[in-house]
């Protein structure tokens, strides 16, 4: 089961703090200091999402195999990605492997993060390909020491 996306944020205050009164919601001290810690982690998240993006197009146009991202998906998830690059290979051949015709075509655009909880992220990536802008949206997920990638679509 999958956790529900919460898209709402604390609201910032509008007037400065005075010494006696309460402090507004999303202005307390600490909030501030982890702010800077979460920025420069929803950008690791950005490039981790934005890398597998590619990667993932990139197995599903047959440029690339499947098991140089098996360290960053789930098994699960990697055994349905192996079952569309087959599928599409099925429908439309593509040059082998290490063809240098089939150079790298895809350009990832501006990834966006939405922190679900902590350990969880979805990210949005726009990637040009050579005829058409694709979406792609990634949920990851913090297991250990690594985001692992639990979830793909594309459009």
């Amino acid at each position: 089961m999958t956790a529900p996306l919460v898209l709402s944020r604390p609201r910032m205050a509008s007037t400065p703090l005075s010494s006696g009164g309460q402090n507004p919601v999303g202005t307390a001290p600490a909030a501030k200091q982890s702010t800077a810690a979460d920025d420069r982690d929803d950008s690791r998240i950005a490039a981790t999402a934005t890398s597998l993006a590619v990667a993932c197009l990139e197995i599903f146009a047959g440029i690339r195999r499947s098991d140089s991202i098996s360290r960053w998906v789930d098994r699960a998830l990697l055994e349905k990605i192996d079952q569309r690059a087959q599928l599409r290979a099925e429908v439309a051949p593509t040059r082998p492997f290490g063809d240098p015709g089939a150079a790298r075509t895809l350009q990832a655009g501006n990834a966006r993060v939405c922190r679900v909880t902590g350990a969880v992220a979805e990210v949005t990536v726009v990637v040009r390909t050579q005829n058409r802008f694709r979406a792609v949206a990634i949920r990851l997920e913090l297991l250990t020491t690594r985001w692992t990638m639990t979830a793909l679509q594309t459009m």
